[in-house]
């Protein structure tokens, strides 16, 4: 009796070490933009964490293309907060098919905000096929630095 209690204890904590290990926090806030049917793009805004996205503003998106026809985007992020926000960033870029082109080539950048500041975040397609973007906004580590 005590062998299968112990094994079903056991059996429990595996469990939720997998159910944790499975779950990422890998994004809090997207915002992108879309192509339609009729091929009309729409601004497209996720938030997956509700805390990160009331303290972010996402201003101005603007979408062009550089010289040689890839896609290109400068939009502006605003704090609402009077103090520092730690946060990382990274663009998806999506082709016709909506279809992510090269999802691990583009590493999380660091972003910090400081109280009520507006960054300028700019990105460029990988290739010529993206027609649509997203950017992935998520809460960074708070790191101390030492100087001695």
């Amino acid at each position: 009796m005590k062998v299968s209690r112990l094994f079903l204890a056991m059996a429990a904590v595996v469990a939720l070490l997998f159910v944790g290990c499975a779950s990422p926090n890998t994004s809090g806030v997207t915002v992108g933009v879309a192509v339609d049917e009729d091929g009309n793009t729409q601004e497209v805004l996720q938030t997956d964490n509700p805390r990160l996205s009331r303290q972010l503003v996402v201003g101005d998106v603007v979408v062009g293309q550089t010289k040689n026809g890839l896609m290109r985007v400068n939009l502006t992020i605003t704090s609402k907060l009077n103090k520092d926000i730690v946060a990382q960033s990274k663009f998806a870029w999506f082709d016709a098919e909506g279809a992510e082109i090269d999802p691990d080539t583009d590493a999380w950048r660091p972003l910090a905000l400081h109280g009520k500041e507006t960054r300028t975040i700019r990105g460029v397609a990988p290739n010529a096929n993206a027609v649509a973007f997203k950017l992935r906004v998520r809460e960074g580590e708070k790191t101390r630095w030492i100087i001695k």
